[in-house]
């Protein structure tokens, strides 16, 4: 039997037997599976896609916003197949915050019912899967000897500079731990193989089986003594709302938490410092002792935000917005035009992507200018570009252009704080496999704009105060902006909190240990669980979830099969 194989090989109607199923192979799902490679359980793991996602499985996410481009489209900022959106993802990681945890007065549906203490070893793991080096975010033990504040004479009791972000090279999780689940004797992954439906017992308080089926459309079942959800932050809590036969309003659902409380973060550049030495300035990424890209940013510590009634927020001085031709960079609009190309084509199809370059032509044209212009200083620039960017196995995260002048911007990443009326429902559509299609109606508090403000407001005076430099902006303008903007969301592949962990099944949909709420063997894995999303990129945040849970299932009580997952033909 194949350790690795694709489900069209499943004979229909098969009925495979494990100690623990897993739907979905992105960061959490092969984390899970990685991390119970030697427990001795027989798992299978589903993988929604293949190797490559093709245009089938793109078309299975897509789906609708409510109101119409209120949000990106669904399958803009996901990859469906071996890996999951790691296949894209960026690198960037940082924990979640102590503060984040908390139930606190001024951010309304806040607290997690675990503690950033009890997920401190599983962030040290995550670490180490996410190949982000040791489990330091702090500059002085993270570089030695290097200067400790971004910016000299800056920080404040307000806002901080010693705290990093770092970077993975970054690591696609299926190339990168493929050896391991091919070596492990209990475990099976099949390729190709959507869940569909989870089948709860007539009582409602088990799932008894997970329907599945390939492109070719094969259905089979897998039966399971333990289920976890590991599709994504909006596809569990679309299989969960599709699964209805039993209880008509969906798995884990009879308090109609399932869906709510979709988070994403405010992220955008709206600031310009301007610094009185740039020279006592950090700019860009630096590596540590191990060769790990870190960055520096400015954060509003939790004293700030009680005081000033904010989420948790935190900005990075960042090159210019690529889109506008201003920036007058030569290597900024080669990165432009690539990715406007490729994004118009893989959006669109080729009719489709000839439609909307032409509808932008004038666009194009002034970043061809500005390429032209820079020609002779753009090829060792390239050069470089590319040994640093994409012939190295830990590459340059961005780029980011040289420290000149003494201006800079500033992109921001805040909070998105919880709101009961941010949700995913189902809609009339349905996929290729007849599973309807999800509607995202994301919604937003005056909280999420005040946040930023309300930063941008303590940077500016510490600027000041300091006299290190000033604010270029103006508050009233970020403020009307703002709201705006959140009119267009992107979610920048961050969702977050659909199926939300909470200590009672009316705040919530899993509990402290992501077991469903009233379902005695299905769990969550994932960024649909977070209570919160802090300011903090998820992917961390998800795989030490993800291994804590691999802990809690090892220790679960079971009659063990120690021989490999079977299948019983029809």
């Amino acid at each position: 039997m194949h350790v690795i194989e694709h489900a069209r090989r499943i004979p229909q109607g098969s009925a495979i037997r494990a100690d623990v199923c897993i739907a979905g192979a992105g960061a959490a799902g092969i984390t899970l599976a990685h991390e119970l490679a030697d427990s001795g359980l027989s798992v299978v793991l589903l993988v929604g896609g293949g190797r490559r996602e093709g245009e089938r499985d793109r078309d299975l996410y897509r789906g609708s916003a409510d109101p119409p481009g209120s949000h990106e489209p669904l399958e803009q900022n996901r990859r469906r197949g071996w890996g999951g959106t790691t296949a894209r993802w960026g690198g960037r990681c940082l924990p979640l915050d102590p503060v984040d945890f908390e139930e606190r007065a001024h951010v309304p549906h806040s607290g997690w019912p675990v503690t950033y203490e009890d997920l401190l070893p599983h962030f040290a793991r995550a670490n180490v899967l996410c190949e982000a080096g040791r489990f330091t975010y702090d500059v002085a033990d993270a570089l030695p000897g290097a200067q400790r504040e971004l910016i000299v004479g800056f920080d404040g009791p307000d806002v901080v500079t010693t705290r990093l972000e770092r970077w993975s090279p970054p690591t696609h999780f299926g190339k990168r731990y493929e050896h391991v689940l091919r070596k492990a004797p209990g475990i099976r992954v099949l390729m190709g193989a959507s869940a569909l439906h989870l089948q709860l017992t007539p009582d409602g308080s088990r799932v008894s089986s997970l329907r599945a089926a390939s492109h070719a459309g094969l259905p089979f079942e897998v039966r399971s003594r333990e289920y976890v959800l590991a599709c994504g932050g909006l596809e569990n809590a679309r299989l969960l709302l599709a699964s209805d036969d039993i209880t008509p309003s969906g798995v884990g659902n009879l308090c109609g938490n399932v869906g709510r409380y979709y988070m994403s973060h405010v992220t955008d550049i709206v600031a310009t410092v301007q610094l009185h030495d740039p020279n006592r300035f950090v700019f860009g990424f630096e590596r540590d002792a191990g060769g790990v890209y870190v960055r520096r940013r400015l954060w509003a510590t939790p004293h700030a935000q009680r005081r000033y009634g904010m989420g948790n927020v935190a900005a990075v001085f960042h090159r210019p917005e690529l889109a506008n031709p201003a920036h007058g960079s030569g290597l900024f609009s080669s990165a432009y035009l690539a990715k406007s190309y490729v994004q118009a084509f893989r959006t669109n199809g080729l009719q489709g992507g000839l439609r909307a370059l032409r509808a932008d032509g004038q666009g194009r044209a002034d970043h061809w200018r500005v390429l032209g212009e820079n020609l002779p200083s753009l090829l060792p620039a390239s050069v470089e570009l590319v040994r640093d960017r994409w012939l190295s196995r830990r590459r340059l995260p961005m780029v980011l252009g040289q420290k000149t002048g003494d201006r800079f911007d500033l992109l921001v990443s805040s909070e998105h704080a919880p709101h009961p009326e941010s949700r995913v429902s189902l809609s009339h559509d349905r996929d290729a496999f007849g599973v309807r299609r999800l509607s995202v109606h994301p919604a937003y508090s005056d909280l999420d704009v005040e946040t930023v403000v309300r930063f941008f407001g303590l940077v500016g005076a510490q600027l000041a105060e300091s006299e290190t430099g000033s604010l270029r902006t103006d508050l009233e303008h970020i403020r009307r902006d703002a709201h705006g903007r959140l009119d267009q969301f992107n979610s920048f592949a961050h969702h977050l909190g659909t199926t939300r962990m909470s200590s009672a099944p009316g705040s919530g949909v899993v509990d402290g240990d992501c077991k469903v709420h009233g379902v005695e063997n299905l769990f969550l894995s994932g960024g649909s669980v977070f209570a919160t999303s802090g300011h903090a990129n998820p992917t961390l945040t998800i795989v030490a979830l993800a291994a804590r849970l691999a802990e809690h299932l090892r220790r679960l009580p079971r009659a063990r099969a120690p021989e490999f997952p079977s299948t019983e033909q029809p």
